[in-house]
C-alpha cells in the first residue's frame, strides 16, 4: 500500500503529446489512439496554432504532432509558427494526408523529426512517438529518397546559379520567380526599382533568358522555389 501510494505521487513519465489538426473528427481519432497507450499522454488538441504559446507555456507537452494543411494556410508557415513557439525545446511530428517532393526536403532541414503519412497504419503512431522522444527519427524511405533527391538538385542548382550571379542578384532571382512586383522587390532588399530593373536585365544576360516568366520557370526546374 505504501509503495503504490509513493508511485502515485511520483510526477509522470508519460511522453506528452499535443495535437493540431484542422479537422475535429482526426483530433478525436487520435486522442482515441494514443490514449490507449500508458506511456503516452495527450495534452490538448488544437483546431490551428493560434493559441500554440499558451498551450506551450500551460502544457509543456514532449512532442507536438501537427498536420499542417490547414486550410488556407501554408502548411510550412504553421510549422515554422510552431517551432518559433516552442524555441527548440520541443519535437515536432508531421501527421498529413500527403507531402510532396520539396515540402517534404523542407520539412527535414526545418529539423521536423518525424513524417507519418495518414494513408499508414494507425499501429506507427506511437511507434514514431516513442522513437522521436528517445531521439531518434521516423521518415518513411519513400519520404527520405524524396528528400535527398531534392536536396541534390537544390544544392546543384544553387552552385550553377552562384556560378553567374552575384549574392544580390540570386536573392532578387528569388523573390521575382515567387512572384514579386519590382516595386515589392526593391522594398524588400531595400533599393530603388531602378535598381531592380538594371539587376533584371543582369540576371537575364547572365542566365540567357528574358522574362520573369523564363526565371519562374527556370527556378521552378531546379527546385530552388
Amino acid at each position: 500500500m505504501f509503495t503504490e501510494a509513493m508511485q502515485n505521487l511520483l510526477p509522470s513519465n508519460r511522453i506528452k503529446v499535443l495535437l493540431i489538426d484542422p479537422h475535429p473528427i482526426v483530433l478525436f481519432g487520435l486522442s482515441v489512439i494514443l490514449e490507449e497507450e500508458d506511456s503516452l499522454e495527450i495534452v490538448d488538441a488544437l483546431h490551428s496554432v493560434d493559441r500554440i504559446k499558451d498551450v506551450l507555456k500551460l502544457k509543456k507537452p514532449d512532442i507536438v504532432l501537427i498536420d499542417p494543411h490547414s486550410p488556407g494556410f501554408d502548411g510550412l508557415n504553421q510549422v515554422k509558427q510552431v517551432q518559433t513557439a516552442l524555441g527548440g525545446e520541443v519535437k515536432i511530428v508531421v501527421y498529413t494526408a500527403t507531402v510532396n517532393q520539396s515540402e517534404t526536403c523542407d520539412l527535414i532541414r526545418m529539423g521536423v523529426k518525424g513524417i507519418l503519412l495518414k494513408e499508414m497504419p494507425v499501429s506507427l503512431i506511437p511507434q514514431c512517438l516513442k522513437k522521436v522522444h528517445a531521439g531518434g527519427e521516423w521518415l518513411d524511405r519513400r519520404s527520405m529518397r524524396m528528400a535527398f533527391e531534392q536536396i541534390l538538385k537544390r544544392e546543384s542548382a544553387h552552385k550553377m546559379i552562384s556560378a553567374h550571379l552575384s549574392s544580390r542578384e540570386i536573392s532578387l532571382a528569388a523573390l521575382i520567380a515567387k512572384g514579386y512586383s519590382s516595386k515589392l522587390a526593391a522594398r524588400e532588399l531595400q533599393i530603388t526599382e531602378g535598381s531592380v530593373r538594371v539587376y533584371l536585365n543582369r540576371i537575364y544576360s547572365k542566365l540567357h533568358i528574358s522574362s520573369r516568366l523564363q526565371l519562374a520557370l527556370l527556378f521552378k526546374e531546379k527546385g530552388l522555389s
